[in-house]
C-alpha cells in the first residue's frame, strides 16, 4: 500500500526558563495530543531561549524544512518577549499595529480597573497579511502565517497554557485540519500494569512490536507500574478500534487480566472504588509509613464517600495501641515494622471503623531507621476482612517518597487483586 504523505509538523517552545529547569514544557506535550488526535503527528519539538539570534537561526532552519511550525510564548509585553521581531524577520514582513488587538486590550485592563499603558500596545504589533487571533482569556494576540514554497505555515501562540489551549481550540485546530485534511485517524488505548517488571513485559509482548504496521505498542514505565500504549493508524476509524481491542486482548492473555488494572484514564484508586461499590462495600485505612496517602488517593475519586469510611494515621506506637487495639506486647516483640502488626492494625481499623474491608501499612521509608534485619524499604501491607487476613512483604529500593508511592500503590493492589479474586470481575468498569 502506497505510504499517504504526511506533512511534516514541529514545534518550538521559548523561553529562558524551560532551559533553565524551572518549568517543564507543556504546551509542547498538549499541542502533539491535540495534532495526533487530529491525525497529524508531530515530528520534532525544540526549545529554543530567550536570544532572538538563537530563535532566528532556528526559525530560519526549522521554517525551510517542515510544512506547519508551532510557536508557543515570546509575546508579551516585556524585553524578553521576542518571537514576533524573530518571526517577522525570518518571513520578511513587516509588523504593524492591529487596532482590534489593542481595542480588546484596553477593554480588558478596564474590566480589571487597571490603566491601560502604551507599554502594552507592543504585543498588538502583527507580521503585516497574518490572520490574527484574538486572545479573549488574556492580552497577547497569537497570528498565523500562511506558508510559501520556502517556508513552513506558522502559527504563533502566547505561552501560557491558560491562554494556549483555548486559543488552540477556538482559532487553530479547524484551520489546520481545513489546510492539510489529515487522511489517517491516530487513536491511543493504554493499558495500565502493575507488579509486572517492564522486562518482563517486554519478554511476553516482544513479538507485538512488528505485528501490524498499524498498531505501534511502547512500554512506558513508572514508580511500580508500567503503562503499555497503543497507538493505532488508519483511514477507517472503526478498524482502528477493532485492531486496538484485538491487540487488548492479546496482551491481556500474555500477561494475565489480573495483572491489567484498567485502561486509558483509569487509576488504581478509581479500579479498587468501582470494584467496591459495585459490589457493595466499604473499606477503612490505617496508615503508618504512608502517612495518609492511600486515603488520600481513594479521595481522589469522586464519590469516594459511598465506600471509604475512615483513614487511620497512626504513626506512633501508642497510636497504634489506642486507635486500633494492637497489643503493645506485639510490637514490643515482633516490632512496629512486622507482618504481626501489619495484620493487627488491618484487623483494629476494620473493627473500630465497622468497615467490610481494611487496609494497613507499617515500614521503613528512609533514608534512616533501617537495620539488617529490617531494611529501608521494607513495607509490610496488611488486609482484612469478615473471614479472614492477609499480610504481605514489599521490599522496595527508592527514596523516600518513592518508597512510600511503591508502598500506596501495593496496597491498594492488594485490595483491587482481593476483590477481583473474590468477585470474579476482570475489571469494575467493564
Amino acid at each position: 500500500m502506497e505510504e499517504k504523505h504526511r506533512p511534516r509538523i514541529e514545534i518550538v517552545s521559548t523561553g529562558t526558563e524551560i532551559l533553565q529547569g524551572l518549568y517543564a514544557d507543556t504546551n509542547a506535550q498538549w499541542l502533539s495530543g491535540q495534532l495526533l488526535a487530529i491525525g497529524l503527528p508531530v515530528a520534532y519539538h525544540a526549545v529554543v531561549g530567550d536570544s532572538i539570534e538563537d530563535l532566528e537561526s532556528h526559525l530560519d532552519v526549522v521554517s525551510r524544512r517542515c510544512e506547519l511550525l508551532i510557536v508557543s510564548g515570546g509575546l508579551g509585553p516585556t524585553e524578553d518577549d521576542i518571537n514576533r521581531f524573530a518571526i517577522a524577520r525570518v518571513y520578511g514582513l513587516e509588523l504593524v499595529e492591529d487596532e482590534a488587538a489593542v481595542e480588546q486590550m484596553r477593554e480588558r485592563f478596564a474590566r480589571r480597573g487597571r490603566p491601560f499603558t502604551d507599554a502594552n500596545r507592543v504585543q498588538a504589533l502583527i507580521p503585516r497579511g497574518a490572520s490574527v487571533f484574538y486572545n479573549e482569556w488574556g492580552t497577547a494576540p497569537g497570528f498565523l502565517i500562511e506558508g510559501t514554497e520556502g517556508r513552513a505555515t506558522l502559527v504563533a501562540l502566547p505561552g501560557p497554557p491558560r491562554e494556549l489551549r483555548p486559543m488552540f481550540d477556538r482559532w487553530v485546530r479547524s484551520r489546520i485540519v481545513e489546510r492539510f485534511r489529515p487522511s489517517e485517524r491516530y487513536l491511543i488505548l493504554t493499558l495500565h500494569t502493575i507488579d509486572l517488571p517492564e522486562s518482563e513485559i517486554n519478554a511476553k509482548l516482544g513479538d507485538l512490536f512488528d505485528a501490524d504496521p498499524s498498531v505501534s505498542v511502547a512500554l512506558l514505565a513508572a514508580v511500580g507500574k508500567v503503562d503499555i500504549r497503543l497507538t493505532g493508524r488508519g483511514g477507517d476509524e472503526d478498524k482502528v478500534r477493532q485492531s486496538l481491542r484485538r491487540f487488548h486482548r492479546r496482551i491481556e492473555e500474555r500477561l494475565g487480566p489480573e495483572n491489567v488494572y484498567g485502561t486509558d484514564d483509569q487509576t488504581l484508586e478509581s479500579v479498587v472504588g468501582d470494584l467496591l461499590k459495585c459490589n457493595g462495600l466499604t473499606v477503612a485505612v490505617a496508615e503508618s509509613c504512608t502517612g495518609g496517602m492511600i486515603a488520600s488517593r481513594l479521595t481522589n475519586v469522586a464519590g469516594a464517600s459511598s465506600y471509604l469510611l475512615e483513614g487511620f494515621v497512626t504513626y506512633s506506637n501508642e497510636a497504634k495501641v489506642a486507635r486500633l487495639g494492637v497489643a503493645r506486647s506485639l510490637i514490643e516483640r515482633y516490632g512496629a515494622v512486622s507482618a504481626q502488626v501489619a495484620e493487627a492494625m488491618a484487623q483494629g481499623a476494620r473493627r473500630v471503623a465497622q468497615a467490610d474491608r481494611a487496609l494497613s501499612t507499617t515500614g521503613i521509608a528512609g533514608p534512616t531507621g533501617g537495620t539488617a534485619h529490617k531494611p529501608v524499604g521494607l513495607v509490610y501491607l496488611g488486609l482484612a476482612w469478615e473471614d479472614g487476613t492477609t499480610v504481605a512483604e514489599r521490599r522496595f529500593l527508592g527514596k523516600r517518597n518513592e518508597n512510600r508511592t511503591y508502598a500506596v500503590n501495593a496496597a491498594l493492589d492488594l485490595l483491587r487483586r482481593h476483590l477481583w479474586r473474590q468477585t470474579g470481575r476482570e475489571r469494575a468498569s467493564g
